[in-house]
C-alpha cells in the first residue's frame, strides 16, 4: 500500500510540475505575442511622430562633453526640427569604431549624420559615399574634407591655437628660460606640420617672442597620446613625470580626459608648480584642479550650442538644399578667477566626469 500511495504522490506531483510549466508557457507566449502587437501598433505612431531620422557618431560615446551635444541636438530637433536625434551606436554590446558606426547608419539610410570627424582616408570615403546617397553629414569638433561634408560645426581650429599661445605666454614669464612646452595630441593627429592646432599654437609664440626683442627661444614639442588606450595614455602621461632632468614645463592638454591624467599624475609625482597644465573641457575633477591651483586653466565650448547646431545645419540643408560651410561656437577660458561659478553649476546638478578631445 505504501508503495502504491508513493507512486500516486509522485503522480500527482508530475501532473501539478506539467500543469505550471503549461500555464508558464501560455502565459509567456501571451506576453510575447502582447508585446509584439504593442510594438506593431507604436511604430508607426513613431514614425509619424517625426520628419527626419538624426544619428549623431563620435569616437568615444560615453563622456560628458558627447552627451552634452546630443541632449541639445535632441532637445533642438524636438523643439524646432520635427527630427529624431539617436547617439548612434552608444548602447552596442561591443566596442565599434566611428568609422564602423558610419557604415552602419548609411546602411540603416538616415536622413542626416552629426559626425566626430577623425581625418581618416577611411572616415572620408563613407562621408563621400553618405553625400552619394543623399544623406547629409554635418562634422562637429573635428573636421573631414570640405567638398565631401556639408557644414562644420566647432572651433576654428588655428584661432584654438593661439589662444592656448596667448596664456602660455603668460605663464613663461614667470618660469625660467629653458623651460618646456609640451602639447598632448592624438597618436593619429600626431604630425606637427598637419595639424592646424598646432600650427596655430607655434605661430603666435614665435610672433610673440619675435616681438619681445631678445627673441625668447621656445622650446616645443608634440607628445602622441593613444585616447583609445586608457593605460597607454596614462603611461605616456607619466613618463613625462618622472623624466630627468626635472624641469619646469607647460603641459597642453587637448581632451579633458587627457587633463584629467595631468592633473592626477602632476599630485602623484610631486610635480605641483613645476609642471603647469592647460586643458580642456571641464569635469568637476578639472575645474576642482584649476580651484586648487594645480591646474592653470582650460578652455571649453557650450556643448548643448554645437548640438543645436548641428541639427539646425541638417535641417536647413534638407529644407533648402543650402546651408553654411562653416557654424562657429563659442570657447570659454575658466581659470581661479571664473571657476567658482562653473564648481557652483556642477555641485548643483551632479555633474561627474567626462569630455572628449580635440
Amino acid at each position: 500500500m505504501k508503495k502504491e500511495k508513493i507512486k500516486i504522490s509522485w503522480a500527482a506531483a508530475a501532473v501539478c510540475f506539467l500543469l505550471l510549466l503549461f500555464g508558464v508557457t501560455i502565459y509567456s507566449l501571451a506576453a510575447f505575442r502582447g508585446s509584439i502587437r504593442y510594438a506593431v501598433h507604436q511604430d508607426p505612431l513613431e514614425a509619424q511622430r517625426y520628419s527626419a531620422y538624426y544619428v549623431l557618431i563620435a569616437e568615444n560615446g560615453d563622456n560628458l562633453l558627447w552627451s552634452s551635444v546630443y541632449k541639445g541636438a535632441k532637445q533642438e530637433g524636438m523643439e524646432n526640427g520635427d527630427a529624431c536625434v539617436e547617439f548612434f551606436g552608444n548602447r552596442l554590446f561591443s566596442e565599434r569604431t566611428a568609422a564602423e558606426k558610419l557604415r552602419m547608419a548609411i546602411d540603416a539610410g538616415v536622413d542626416g549624420i552629426i559626425l566626430n570627424g577623425d581625418g581618416s582616408g577611411e572616415t572620408q570615403e563613407l562621408v563621400q559615399e553618405a553625400g552619394e546617397k543623399g544623406i547629409p553629414v554635418v562634422t562637429v569638433l573635428g573636421d573631414e574634407a570640405a567638398d565631401v561634408r556639408q557644414c562644420f560645426v566647432g572651433v576654428n581650429s588655428y584661432h584654438l591655437g593661439q589662444e592656448y599661445a596667448g596664456r602660455i605666454w603668460k605663464l613663461l614669464q614667470e618660469m625660467e628660460e629653458d623651460s618646456q612646452i609640451q602639447v598632448l595630441l592624438n597618436s593619429g593627429d600626431a604630425d606637427p606640420g598637419k595639424n592646424t592646432l598646432f600650427l596655430g599654437l607655434r605661430d603666435t609664440l614665435e610672433e610673440l617672442a619675435g616681438k619681445e626683442g631678445r627673441g625668447r627661444e621656445i622650446h616645443l614639442e608634440t607628445i602622441a597620446v593613444d585616447r583609445n588606450d586608457a593605460f597607454q595614455a596614462e603611461e605616456a602621461i607619466r613618463k613625462l613625470m618622472v623624466e630627468e632632468p626635472r624641469k619646469e614645463k607647460i603641459l597642453v592638454c587637448l581632451s579633458e580626459a587627457d587633463t584629467r591624467r595631468a592633473y592626477e599624475a602632476v599630485v602623484d609625482h610631486n610635480r605641483v608648480g613645476e609642471v603647469r597644465i592647460l586643458g580642456y573641457y571641464e569635469s568637476r575633477q578639472v575645474l576642482e584642479g584649476i580651484e586648487k591651483d594645480i591646474i592653470d586653466s582650460t578652455i571649453t565650448v557650450d556643448g548643448e550650442q554645437v548640438g543645436r547646431l548641428c541639427v539646425q545645419a541638417l535641417t536647413e540643408y534638407r529644407d533648402t538644399g543650402y546651408v553654411n560651410a562653416y557654424l562657429p561656437v563659442d570657447v570659454y577660458l575658466i581659470d581661479r578667477s571664473s571657476v567658482s561659478g562653473y564648481l557652483e553649476q556642477y555641485l548643483g546638478q551632479g555633474q561627474e566626469q567626462g569630455g572628449s578631445g580635440l
